[in-house]
């Protein structure tokens, strides 16, 4: 995708509110349906802001990247993040890379911009990740840049839902 609207930088601590509010809208978009009634009632967006505020106060470990990509007004439209590899609830990884997470907007589905995430997470190298039990689309898209559900499954780290990991 070469959309010269789209302004695609590593994030800096400014932008935790509209990454924030753009990781919690895809969250409800995505998990939404998987999730028990009231779920984002008790979870709102600014418990996704704060996160991003910690995550873009920190140091990226050694080996971890992560983008993002905003419009030309900053409203977010994507991020993804990688890195080593670290174990999901007590299972051991079994590659060295991991897409750690990787998030669309509702309007730029399809547009081929989370593409262009993945190959700049992990190109074709061989890495994991988890995925939501239930989130077919995500895993469809997976599937198609090669990965493959392994049989491993583990509570998930943010969600009362259990994940799947993928590998390639």
């Amino acid at each position: 995708m070469a959309d010269d609207a789209l302004v695609r930088r590593e994030p800096v601590p400014s932008d935790a509110e509209a990454l924030g509010l753009m990781h919690h809208r895809s969250w409800v978009d995505t998990y939404g349906p998987l999730l028990p009634d009231g779920w984002f009632d008790e979870h709102p967006a600014q418990e996704r802001i704060a996160m991003w505020q910690r995550v873009l106060g920190l140091p990226l470990p050694d080996g971890a990247r992560r983008t993002a990509v905003f419009d030309r007004q900053g409203v977010a439209l994507a991020w993804s993040m990688a890195g080593p590899a670290r174990g999901h609830e007590g299972v051991e990884p079994v590659r060295g890379e991991e897409l750690w997470g990787l998030y669309v907007a509702r309007g730029q589905l399809g547009t081929g911009l989370g593409q262009e995430l993945v190959e700049w997470a992990v190109g074709d190298r061989p890495a994991e990740l988890w995925v939501a039990e239930g989130n077919d689309r995500a895993i469809a898209f997976y599937r198609r840049n090669g990965f493959a559900l392994d049989g491993t499954r583990a509570a998930s780290r943010g969600f009362p839902l259990t994940e799947l990991r993928m590998v390639r």
